[in-house]
């Protein structure tokens, strides 16, 4: 029996020695758990241009004097609107003369009711810039109209030109019949049959006599010739038209555009360009000093001469000549570059000296 004790003591001891001597293996590290990829960070969104609106952003009302066709401001008004939401475009409509009248008068007043004016004939936007009366604007569009038709000081800007032919009333005068230069008016055959403005009232007809009287082919005798042959006045361009529509005169002196409208519209009247001269007539804006609302005023100013804004719209609604080149222009239309250098020239520096001696030359012939 103690022998067995013993037995078990040795085995004990043998195990506790073996145990003792073992090495314990460290236990295997955790396996890293893989490293997330750093995010690339998001591009900035690039910031606004400064001073840039978007079109809802501009409110208020914004004043437009014109003495263009009322039907075409309407146009107008129409599609500025709708690109301008909160904006709102009111007009005032008359002939360039009382329009003059009317805006010369709140400048010496310092009471001026429209933020951008719009006539035929640049002569009267010379008169107020050497006043000191327009404000110097330089458009984004501006560089993109040729320099003859626009101040070299950024004061007016040409919106499109108007050629004045002769339109003619086809149920009492045929196409082979019809007038297709200023010479063959003075005829017999013309006698009591023509009509015109009157140029003191209406921009667009003083351009074409100022042109006439001082081109070396015309000149005065060949007003006194159109007297004696029956020409009639008529206050305004518009009217002169209207007259031929009615077939109260076979022919008259107007518009292209209006002609062109009118012929699309189905009025019974054709139109022809004159083929001997050409009397062409820009058609400028401005902004008054004194702008009831300038931010408004410029930002109708570039809409008008943008060929995307008001020039795609006269272009291709109105049959005008617009003076942006970079418009897209219907066949139609001729561009105005073209048309510049066809017209008879006209210094409109010189014709702002001498237009008041014309008008009372013409008075004195016409209405004596």
């Amino acid at each position: 029996m103690k022998k067995i004790i013993s037995l078990i003591l040795c085995l004990v001891m043998i195990l506790s020695l073996a145990a003792c001597g073992a090495k314990e293996e460290p236990a295997a590290p955790a396996p890293e758990a893989p490293k997330a990829e750093a995010a690339t960070p998001a591009e900035p969104a690039a910031p606004a241009e400064p001073g840039v609106k978007a079109p809802e952003d501009y409110k208020g009302t914004v004043m437009l004097y014109s003495s263009a066709d009322e039907g075409m401001i309407l146009k107008y008004k129409e599609a500025f609107e709708k690109k301008y939401p909160n904006v709102t475009l009111e007009y005032y409509f008359a002939g360039s003369g009382q329009i003059v009248t009317k805006l010369s008068t709140e400048m010496q007043s310092n009471a001026v009711g429209c933020d951008v004016v719009f006539l035929a004939s640049p002569d009267s936007y010379i008169t107020w810039k050497n006043e000191d009366r327009l404000l110097a604007y330089e458009s984004s569009f501006v560089a993109d109209v040729p320099a003859v038709l626009r101040d070299a000081d950024n004061t007016w800007c040409s919106a499109y030109v108007i050629q004045m032919g002769l339109g003619y009333s086809t149920p009492v005068c045929s196409a082979e019949e019809a007038p297709r230069t200023f010479k063959e008016l003075t005829d017999p055959k013309w006698k009591d049959q023509f009509v015109m403005a009157d140029p003191s009232t209406a921009g667009s007809t003083k351009a074409a006599v100022w042109a006439l009287v001082n081109h070396p082919d015309y000149g005065w005798d060949y007003f006194k010739a159109l007297k004696a042959n029956g020409v009639g006045l008529e206050s305004s361009t518009g009217n002169a038209e209207n007259r031929v529509v009615s077939a109260a005169y076979k022919a008259g002196l107007g518009c292209d555009y209006r002609f062109l409208n009118l012929i699309d519209n189905g009025t019974p009247v054709g139109f022809n360009n004159t083929t001997d001269v050409i009397a062409t007539c820009p058609c400028p804006i401005a902004i008054p000093k004194g702008a009831p609302n300038e931010e408004l005023a410029k930002l109708l100013y570039d809409w008008i001469i943008d060929p995307e804004g008001g020039q795609a719209l006269m272009a291709n609604e109105c049959n005008l000549t617009v003076v942006n080149t970079k418009t897209v222009l219907p066949e139609n239309i001729t561009p105005a570059d073209v048309v510049a250098e066809l017209a008879i020239p006209v210094d409109w520096e010189e014709m702002v000296a001498g237009v008041s001696d014309m008008l009372a030359k013409f008075d004195a012939l016409f209405k004596s």
